[in-house]
């Protein structure tokens, strides 16, 4: 019997492709951390599986199902995060033995770090739509904002009025929506919920838990899983 594909992926022939990488994360100079790495992975100078110190794996069927969109997915996608990178490796998507891979530094921020593994895996799905690295890259990431960053939701923290936003607030932000504070910046100011200057003024904060201050700062006139766990346990 034929194996059922989940509802949110549809068949896709890649056994004529080569092992790949879709795409790569972090500044260009820093992109050879990732061929290298893959390079050597395919060489067979070391083993992603079994999960052992190289790396903790798990599915991705759980991201695929949250972004929510039906996209040509590749089958068995699995993401792997990484123990003993160098820090300016950020992670990369990849085709490997016909099937898909996340990898991701398992040393990165844990906010930073679900925020690229939801981008990676959204990469999966959409790079045999787009054709260069720029046009995959802004379409996935924008698949990744409707997904953790809804509109309802954006809009009950940000308005125009709003002068200063907390360190301490900006943690919390960045807590509940699980992705990185500037990020969240980002999304506020497509959907027009800030303004360019507030964006400019806020990408200036430093997000830092604990420290909560005795105001709110607005202006004159304004008014008052497993994937999870191995993520988020230390917080």
């Amino acid at each position: 019997m034929a194996k059922k594909l989940p509802k949110n992926q549809l068949p896709l022939d890649f056994s004529v492709h080569a092992n790949r990488i879709v795409l790569r994360l972090g500044q260009l100079q820093h992109h050879p951390l990732a061929d290298d790495l893959f390079q050597r992975l395919v060489q067979k100078e070391w083993i992603i599986e079994p999960p052992g110190e190289v790396a903790d794996i798990s599915f991705a069927q759980d991201i695929v199902a949250h972004i929510g969109h039906k996209l040509p997915y590749p089958e068995g996608m699995k993401i792997a995060q990484l123990h003993g990178c160098e820090a300016e490796f950020k992670g990369f998507s990849a085709i490997f033995q016909q099937k898909g891979w996340i990898f991701v530094n398992a040393a990165t921020e844990a906010t930073e770090r679900n925020y690229q593994i939801h981008l990676l895996t959204v990469s999966l799905g959409l790079h045999s739509l787009y054709t260069t690295a720029e046009s995959l890259f802004n379409r996935s990431e924008q698949l990744v904002f409707e997904a953790l960053l809804p509109l309802k939701e954006v809009e009950s923290f940000f308005r125009k009025d709003i002068v200063k936003i907390p360190e301490f607030l900006a943690s919390d932000i960045a807590t509940f929506f699980r992705v990185p504070f500037p990020m969240v910046l980002k999304r506020a100011l497509q959907l027009r919920l800030i303004s360019d200057e507030q964006y400019r003024n806020f990408m200036t904060i430093n997000p830092e838990s604990g420290r909560k201050p005795r105001e709110l700062f607005v202006s004159d006139d304004g008014t008052m899983d497993d994937l999870e766990a191995q993520l988020f346990s230390e917080e």
